[in-house]
């Protein structure tokens, strides 16, 4: 049975879709030459056309993968009718129309997750897994229908790993097996190729690093005086000033000689283990510390957590283990932070 969303919710939904109405319609306004006004038509002429019927899809959501020609309605038509009026009666008749024809590669990036949860609120429970994945995938670019149909499979044995991600089906720390979810996302995470899966830990990396506080200032205040001297001989004095303003990985990152050469194991993983705690409120210092040990085995972590990983100068062996090292890192962690991490922004958009 498909479910009735929060009213709430659906401002984010509704915007998001007007947004994207607006934009299709206005698309070539830059390049369009003014006309004179033309002459009123008869009335006859001006009729609202009538709008294409629904048919719908012989297919279902488990196979559709959104692409450049996929619209609103190419979606709509496989799912159950119930599930359409709930959509329709929640976002009223004129934008449930406009949405069937606007393309879904825009509708996806301009509705964002809060919106996303609010369309799959409509969903019978199964719509939902199926659903969450063709929009993950879409967001993502994939087109892999063997990783689409592992996921399913995940997804259907502990459907929380799909909700966890959309805002509305978000399940309380109280009410969620932390050691299932995890149990789930990582299979998930395994589900995809050794390519998408570094894909996905760099994403994860930039994207933590720009919500992060922790900063190059930071990072000098926690160096002994000839590691920061090592740095600032090596950038020079101006980008030195550039540097101490910068995120983690700004700040690494663009040297042209890798500024981690210039600090000892024991700087990297003890500056590893800061930033890691800046992002999880709350992390013990027991976690800190096992997570900086592991990285200290892991030069391949502690490289991407700086920003300083060439993944394209890895062997497809190099990039397997990357992967199975970033995962062990959960290892550290307690029921209630892994929940802390796995529903934080950068992790549920990944």
């Amino acid at each position: 049975m498909a479910r009735t969303p929060k009213p709430g919710l659906l401002v984010t939904a509704m915007v998001a879709l007007m947004i994207a109405v607006v934009a299709v319609a206005c698309g070539s306004d830059d390049e369009a030459e003014p006309t004179a006004a033309p002459t009123q038509e008869p009335a006859a002429a001006q009729a609202t056309p009538i709008p294409t019927p629904l048919v719908e899809s012989a297919g279902s959501l488990e196979d559709l993968f959104i692409s450049d020609a996929t619209t609103g309605r190419d979606v709509i038509a496989r799912i159950s009718e119930d599930e359409r009026d709930c959509l329709r009666g929640a976002i009223g008749s004129e934008l449930y129309q406009a949405m069937l024809d606007i393309p879904m590669q825009r509708l996806v990036g301009e509705v964002g997750s809060s919106g996303a949860g609010s369309f799959l609120g409509c969903l019978t429970d199964d719509n939902v897994v199926l659903m969450g994945l063709v929009l993950v995938d879409s967001y993502h670019g994939r087109n892999d229908p063997e990783a689409r149909a592992c996921a399913i499979a995940v997804g259907r044995a502990n459907p929380e790993v799909i909700r966890v991600r959309f805002e509305l089906l978000r399940p309380a720390l109280e009410d969620t097996d932390t050691a299932a979810l995890f149990a789930s996302t990582k299979e998930l995470f395994d589900c995809l190729d050794v390519t998408e899966q570094v894909n996905v830990l760099v994403r994860l990396t930039t994207r933590l690093d720009a919500e992060d506080s922790f900063t190059g200032e930071d990072v000098v205040a926690m160096l002994p005086e000839e590691e920061v001297s090592c740095i600032r001989d090596r950038v020079g004095e101006e980008l030195f000033q550039t540097f101490l303003g910068a995120t983690v990985t700004e700040a690494f990152a663009p040297a042209a000689v890798s500024l981690l050469d210039c600090l000892t194991l024991g700087s990297k993983t003890a500056l590893f283990a800061a930033f890691t705690a800046s992002r999880v409120e709350g992390l013990r210092q027991e976690a800190v510390v096992c997570m900086a040990t592991l990285v200290a085995d892991s030069p391949h972590v502690l490289a991407l957590g700086f920003g300083t990983l060439d993944v394209d100068q890895l062997e497809e062996s190099d990039l397997a283990r990357l992967g199975d090292e970033a995962a062990r890192l959960f290892d550290c962690l307690n029921s209630e932070e892994v929940y802390q991490v796995l529903t934080l922004p950068a992790v549920v958009e990944q």
